[in-house]
C-alpha cells in the first residue's frame, strides 16, 4: 500500500510541473487583431493619420510582473502596437487611414485629421499559476488642420482564470487591446463624422 501512494504523489508532482512549464514565458508576443480586408475606404472618406504613440511609462521595457518576481517583457514596442491597432480599427470604419512614426511625417502627408497619443500604462500580472490580469491606459488627441478637436484618456482591464498556457498572456493582452482601441476609434469617428 505504501508504493501506490508514492506513485500517486510522483504522478501529481509530474503533472503539476508540466502544467507550470506550459505557463507564459517572460517574453510576451504582442498579437495584432486580424485585418478586415472586406472594408474599403469610401472615395470621399476623410484622410486620417495615426502617429505612433509616445511611451510615458517609467520603464518602457517592462510589461508586468510574474508571481516569482521576474518581469514580463514585450516582443515589440507596446506604444507602436497600440497605435497600429488603432489605425487598423479606424480602417474598419471605411476611413482613409495611414500610419506615421512621428508628427512631422504625418504633417507632410497633409491629412484631414491627425491622431496622436501617449501610452500611460501597460501591465500584465500573474497572480497565480492559473490567474492573469492585464491593464492598458492611453491618452489620445484628435486634431484637424485648425486645431485640437478631442482629447481623452481611456483604459481597459481584464483578468482570466484557467489552465496555464503559453498563449494565455498573449490572448489576454489582445482582448484588452481590442477593448481599448474600439471605443477610441468610435469616439474619433463620431467626432469627424457626426450623425446627421
Amino acid at each position: 500500500m505504501f508504493y501506490p501512494r508514492i506513485l500517486q504523489v510522483c504522478l501529481l508532482v509530474c503533472c503539476l510541473s508540466l502544467l507550470a512549464a506550459c505557463g507564459p514565458s517572460n517574453s510576451v508576443r504582442l498579437l495584432h487583431p486580424p485585418l478586415d480586408s472586406s472594408v474599403l475606404p469610401a472615395p470621399n472618406a476623410p484622410r486620417i493619420t495615426v502617429v505612433s504613440f509616445t511611451d510615458k511609462r517609467e520603464d518602457s521595457s517592462a510589461l508586468g510582473m510574474r508571481r516569482d518576481g521576474s518581469s514580463f517583457t514585450a516582443s515589440e514596442d507596446v506604444a507602436v502596437w497600440i497605435s497600429r491597432a488603432l489605425a487598423d480599427e479606424l480602417g474598419r470604419h471605411a476611413l482613409q487611414v495611414s500610419f506615421a512614426t512621428n508628427a512631422n511625417q504625418a504633417r507632410s502627408a497633409n491629412p484631414d485629421y491627425m491622431v496622436t497619443g501617449a501610452l500611460e500604462e501597460a501591465w500584465l500580472k500573474e497572480s497565480s499559476a492559473t490567474e492573469l490580469a492585464a491593464s492598458l491606459c492611453a491618452q489620445f488627441t484628435l486634431a484637424n488642420r485648425a486645431g485640437r478637436m478631442l482629447r481623452e484618456t481611456l483604459n481597459s482591464s481584464q483578468s482570466r482564470t484557467g489552465l496555464p498556457s503559453g498563449a494565455a498572456a498573449e490572448n489576454l493582452l489582445l482582448d484588452t487591446l481590442r477593448d481599448l482601441v474600439k471605443p477610441m476609434a468610435q469616439k474619433i469617428v463620431q467626432t469627424i463624422q457626426p450623425a446627421k
